[in-house]
């Protein structure tokens, strides 16, 4: 059951005023907005502007005392996320080091070691320089190629990059393919078992431009915000890895720095996503290595409470027989005094005197202590091998019932 904590407002006052909210809201694994919210429901003052910097200063700011609430005022804390692993956690050394390799490499050094008569690199060529564009003016082909979704103007920039991080990739050691699946251009890189799948992506933009033709469909669709706008391709590039079903997953996009100063970084981060997907494959199979485990063990447990209750129900069978047989022979016995008392001859060969070595015979069939005389009975065929066998679904054979052997001590 899940364990739902409270905030304690004397608490959360002192911490407040000790730590800076950011630092604060990390511990308690919330943003700092929604640690403020809380306050304020809470009316927990908070420290102002500059608070902080005087306090470094050696200063002594003035804190607020905490006013007394109006009434009582509950709130849940959330639950805390667990630490997300790090690399080394589920990496190697030699894997930890390259990834820390790459990170550090000459961005210069790993572009100009791509090479562009690479043969994939060549194959994206002949096939993109060739391509028609799409409604924003991206390049689409249909054949097998690098999964590259750039416009013309873009095209030779792209295939720099697309070398050096295929050539950083190779020179680790890996893998890269292009493949057609689903009639879409993919980009697989094989990297310690796992497939990475990534692109090179244009961003379109929308710009806006003078107003189309009055009415109709086109000034529908060629319009935001109600203002006319066309989609062109901006320049700005990234490389994306895609998940299973097409949406982005990690993405390295042109900012502060362009691509083409992130291919080692972005090398040393597909390896990172190949690693974490690694250990993701291995704990799901130790995961269901241990499902199995537990459901054999229980198939188990399951299969010995069943023979132990049939055991359970054998012994009671045999001991309610035991009883049936000394009441038979109880029976019996007081048979014969009455018929003796009445002077009915109980002589082997007479009527009555057959039936009483008889009826001792059914009270040795019955007693699980003794041989069992033989009857006719035992001729008769047994049920459970006449009835016919059903392995169809929605029947199933019961198992036949444990039984004691006859003397039971026979059993040892």
């Amino acid at each position: 059951m899940a364990n739902y904590e409270t905030w304690d407002r004397d608490e959360l006052y002192g911490e407040v005023w000790s730590t800076p909210m950011k630092n604060l809201a990390k511990e308690y694994s919330i943003s700092d907005v929604g640690l403020a919210k809380v306050c304020r429901k809470l009316m927990i003052p908070l420290p102002g502007r500059g608070y902080w910097a005087k306090k470094e200063a050696g200063q002594n700011p003035k804190q607020p005392p905490l006013p007394p609430l109006k009434e009582k005022v509950v709130l849940f804390k959330p639950t805390p996320h667990p630490p997300a692993p790090k690399l080394s956690d589920f990496a190697t050394p030699p894997e930890l080091a390259l990834v820390e390799q790459l990170e550090q490499a000459s961005a210069e050094f790993s572009l100009k070691r791509g090479s562009l008569s690479h043969p994939l690199i060549l194959q994206a060529r002949e096939s993109l320089k060739n391509a028609n564009a799409d409604d924003h003016k991206i390049l689409r082909t249909r054949g097998t190629c690098l999964d590259i979704r750039v416009s013309k103007d873009s095209l030779d920039r792209a295939l720099r990059i697309m070398a050096g991080l295929v050539s950083v990739l190779e020179a680790a050691g890996f893998s890269v393919s292009a493949e057609d699946r689903d009639r879409k251009q993919q980009t697989l890189a094989k990297i310690h078992g796992e497939e990475i799948r990534f692109g090179l992506v244009e961003k379109v933009e929308r710009i806006e431009i003078m107003a189309p033709p009055k009415g109709g469909m086109l000034e529908r669709v060629l319009t935001f915000a109600g203002k006319p706008v066309t989609l062109e391709p901006s320049g700005k590039l990234s490389i994306t890895v895609w998940t299973s079903y097409g949406s982005d997953r990690r993405k390295w996009t042109d900012g502060k720095s362009p691509l083409e100063e992130q291919v080692s970084r972005i090398a040393a981060g597909l390896i990172r996503l190949a690693l974490s997907d690694r250990a993701d494959t291995e704990n799901r199979a130790a995961q269901e290595r241990e499902r199995k485990r537990s459901a054999e063990e229980w198939a188990q447990l399951e299969a010995s409470i069943k023979t132990e209750k049939s055991k359970v129900r054998a012994l009671e069978g045999a001991t309610a027989r035991w009883s049936r047989a000394e009441q038979v022979r109880s029976f019996v016995s007081a048979a014969r005094t009455a018929a003796i008392q009445s002077g009915q001859s109980v002589e082997p060969g007479t009527r009555f005197g057959d039936w009483i070595i008889w009826a001792e015979q059914q009270a040795d069939r019955l007693d699980p202590l003794k041989e069992s005389p033989v009857s006719i009975i035992d001729r008769a065929p047994d049920s459970d091998e006449e009835s016919p066998s059903y392995s169809g679904y929605g029947y199933q054979k019961p198992e036949r019932p444990f039984r004691f052997p006859k003397p039971i001590w026979r059993m040892a």
